[in-house]
């Protein structure tokens, strides 16, 4: 039983990481059209059999996806829950017992290090934020943009 757990988990936290590490909005492809406004999706032919059986499909394959992934997200978290907290009580004791090791100018410095490193995360979190809502602004304004032309020429038919 031991060894088998000593196969499975180095795969089952890869996916965990993996799948913690990809945005929800980029591991399915989402809803078609999901930025269009509804006056666009109206001007497009409902009555085509092909887009009809093709959103069928879609939607037949994301939830299959869906069912699929649930279960394995399920265990990931199970497997997170079980080993992250003991992980975590062995790294402190090792970072308690490194630490006891020092002398007080050199913790002293890795103090002042460490203070100065968090400062700069969250000065990085800060600009990233700022560059991301400033690309969402620019989105907004490109969809704005072209669902104005798309009024224009439908009304122009």
């Amino acid at each position: 039983m031991r060894s088998v757990l000593l196969r499975v988990l180095p795969i089952a936290l890869l996916v965990g990481t993996a799948v913690a590490a990809v945005p929800p909005d980029k591991v399915s492809p989402g809803a078609p059209n999901a930025h269009a406004s509804p006056e666009v999706m109206a001007n497009q032919p409902a009555n085509n059999p092909q887009i009809k059986q093709i959103e069928d499909q879609l939607k037949t394959l994301r939830d299959q996806y869906k069912s699929e992934l649930d279960p394995l997200q399920a265990q990931v978290k199970a497997l997170k829950d079980k080993y992250d907290p003991q992980i975590k009580s062995l790294e402190d004791q090792k970072k308690t017992l490194v630490e006891a090791t020092k002398s007080p100018a050199m913790q002293k410095l890795d103090a002042d290090e460490d203070s100065e490193m968090a400062a700069l995360a969250d000065k990085e979190k800060t600009e990233i934020d700022k560059v991301r809502d400033q690309f969402k602004s620019e989105r907004e304004q490109v969809r704005d943009k072209f669902n104005q032309r798309r009024k224009e020429l439908a009304a122009g038919k």
